[in-house]
């Protein structure tokens, strides 16, 4: 499989290519990202800046070890968006892109545990 925005082979080498610790932290990683896009939906729209960095410095760290830059770019997009004071739609827009991001991460994560069978 060609993955989209994880990188496959940097959470493999980081987890010294143990089968199990890369199925646990892909599991992790999944409960993770359902957790965040909630809370970013939520504090995005409410337009509460405090929680919505809350909600990214927890997702930042996992998102880079696995090489999802995608969503550290569009979470520190969506503080410019409350900077700017952006119209709703612009932080709807914002949602519905990290939504996206989030499920095909999830659904990369899901396939590279799976692979480790």
């Amino acid at each position: 499989m060609k993955y989209q925005f994880i990188d496959a082979d940097k959470i493999i080498d980081m987890l010294f290519k143990d089968s199990e610790y890369v199925a646990e932290f892909c599991e992790a990683g999944v409960t993770s990202f359902d957790e965040f896009i909630e809370n970013y939906r939520i504090h995005l729209l409410d337009r509460n800046m405090t929680d919505l960095r809350k909600a990214g410095h927890k997702i930042k760290p996992g998102a880079q070890m696995m090489g999802a830059d995608e969503v550290v770019d569009e979470y520190e997009h969506a503080k410019s968006l409350l900077d700017d004071n952006a119209d709703n739609e612009e932080l709807e827009k914002s949602v519905d892109k990290m939504d996206s991001i989030c499920s095909t991460i999830q659904d990369e994560l899901t396939h590279l545990a799976k692979a480790q069978n």
